[in-house]
């Protein structure tokens, strides 16, 4: 088990319910109420006003009145760390604030005609496409979907499995997109783009839904769309983002939301598991260095993000059925993470480029994964002995 595990998942939960874990988002500059006069509306103004506040050192948010606020896909987040981490140490205070984020999420779902969506609390503005606060989105739907999987299975309450239903009803209803030559799971509504790692993490949570419920019509909806891409796997065991010119970049957090998806398919598809192995083998050897930490390009080890870290500790637990090593490596990416991301003060850090950090505390992006992913790493390293 990584040396100090136990307090450094002390010291994010506390730093996260002292902010009641409300914070900022590396994206959310566009909810400063001065948004209309500094972009005028136009997309690439408010693109270069979201990036220059992502990427400052300083953290401007203040300057530009946004407000610290809860997250839905943070929450489902902080509530499948919870629920790990009640599980891992027998501690009936985690599953009470388990289940306080769980109604939370209850009660802030984006109803739709099938099933509810969730979404994140700020209007997004990217050089692809631009969406408004709240958008349900298949990416936040899936991580607050398997933080109701943990409920019901961690916290051992099936009621709620009604949360996964829905994000599983929304995803199956709305977001499947089905046409002539391919079938996937679409990122946002209306989006016409396959975008493998949402559309596996829509998979994965169909499957692990299906399994749960015993229906068969959630296996069916992720089958087409789970082998649309398993056939665009590459050669060397990568997939891109996705397939348009511009979009064909391998990444570590992006792959490890693919491989951890399909850890969750491979008990529903059992042909998933060679393919998984082939991007498990590229993964390892093209986005770690030596010591464990995840580099955030194949060809580039910079920046170094704490979403890496955290999405790899999540994957490689995921894994442990995959690989001889698997817990052994998130021990190790483990240990990267609380001796070079984790803050005295419990907040995890941003990013690190060769000569400066941004030490600014998110919540999405990177405290909330961290206290999810390293309680998840406790419940699996106690369950080994």
């Amino acid at each position: 088990m990584t040396p100090g595990l136990e307090r450094a998942i002390s010291r994010i939960r506390a730093w996260g319910e002292s902010h009641d874990w409300r914070g900022y988002d590396p994206y959310d500059a566009l909810n400063s109420p001065f948004t209309p006069y500094l972009t005028l509306g136009r997309p690439l103004a408010k693109r270069l006003l979201t990036q220059t506040v992502k990427l400052s050192p300083l953290n401007l948010r203040p300057a530009l009145r946004v407000q610290p606020a809860w997250n839905a896909k943070a929450l489902g987040l902080v509530a499948s760390g919870y629920a790990r981490l009640g599980k891992a140490a027998d501690d009936a205070t985690s599953g009470e604030h388990a289940r306080r984020w769980l109604r939370w999420l209850v009660e802030h779902a984006e109803r739709r005609e099938r099933g509810a969506g969730w979404g994140y609390h700020f209007d997004v503005q990217t050089r692809f496409f631009g969406y408004a606060r709240e958008t349900p989105n298949t990416i936040a739907t899936a991580f607050v979907a398997h933080a109701f999987l943990d409920g019901a299975e961690l916290l051992e309450e099936r009621e709620w499995l009604e949360g996964a239903t829905a994000a599983a009803d929304f995803l199956s209803g709305e977001m499947r997109v089905e046409g002539r030559d391919t079938t996937f799971f679409r990122y946002l509504p209306g989006e016409p783009e396959l975008v493998h790692n949402a559309n596996l993490l829509a998979c994965g949570v169909l499957a692990r839904t299906a399994r749960a419920l015993d229906n068969d019509a959630y296996r069916e909806a992720a089958a087409a769309a789970l082998a649309t891409s398993l056939a665009a796997q590459r050669g060397g065991g990568s997939w891109s983002y996705a397939e348009t010119p511009g979009r064909r970049w391998v990444d570590n957090f992006h792959t490890a939301y693919v491989l951890e998806s399909l850890s969750h398919c491979v008990p529903s598809f059992p042909e998933v598991e060679e393919p998984l192995r082939r991007g498990i083998a590229y993964w390892h050897e093209a986005l770690f260095l030596g010591d464990g930490t995840p580099k955030y390009f194949p060809e580039s080890v910079y920046p170094l993000d704490a979403h890496s870290y955290a999405s790899a500790i999540d994957a490689w637990v995921a894994l442990s059925h995959f690989h001889p090593d698997a817990v052994a490596n998130a021990t190790r990416v483990a240990n990267r993470l609380i001796t070079t991301m984790l803050d005295p003060a419990g907040h995890v850090h941003f990013q690190k480029r060769r000569h400066w950090k941004n030490t600014v505390p998110f919540v999405r992006w990177t405290t909330a994964p961290s206290f999810r992913a390293l309680a998840g790493l406790l419940l699996a390293s106690r369950a080994q002995t």
